[in-house]
């Protein structure tokens, strides 16, 4: 792993501890924090590229999810916080989290499926989210659902993103 993929990671994991532990007050710094990860990128004009055409899709799922009483924020449909973190993972994508789009789709599907809804589990022990449905169903439901959302993104990376 490069040097610059860890920076990545750190600055991802910094935005997702501030949202966590600070929320609203999270968004200043977090807003610098994405900033300086697309100042750093290497595929800058590809990053950016991915935030227009990702976080509607993204944004697009935690509507639906909150609509659907999967899980419930403090701020309907979500706080805006959940926009810079959304912003900083699309960020990983071609970073720290480039290794997803080398698996198989089905692996990296899988991946996301058993990993992501750990994020929200955390999330709703400190209290910046309510899982409103029992945790093995939330787990199988958001679990499924997620991964599948993003990996559309990747795909859509992958595919008509990335440079030729």
């Amino acid at each position: 792993m490069t040097l610059r993929s860890i920076i990545n990671f750190v600055l991802f994991q910094g935005v997702w501890f501030m949202a966590l532990l600070l929320e609203q007050q999270a968004i200043i710094p977090a807003l610098g924090i994405v900033g300086l990860m697309i100042y750093l990128s290497e595929q800058r004009k590809q990053d950016l590229l991915l935030l227009v055409c990702g976080l509607p899709l993204a944004l697009g799922f935690e509507w639906l999810a909150t609509s659907l009483n999967l899980l419930s924020f403090k701020v309907y449909p979500f706080p805006f916080w959940l926009v810079l973190l959304w912003g900083a993972l699309l960020l990983t994508i071609n970073t720290s989290m480039q290794f997803l789009q080398k698996l198989p789709w089905y692996l990296g599907w899988l991946v996301c499926a058993l990993f992501a809804p750990g994020s929200y589990f955390a999330g709703a022990r400190f209290g910046v989210l309510n899982i409103d449905i029992s945790l093995w169903m939330f787990w199988l439901c958001y679990g499924i659902s997620w991964a599948s959302m993003f990996m559309a993104i990747i795909v859509i990376n992958k595919r008509y993103l990335t440079s030729k």
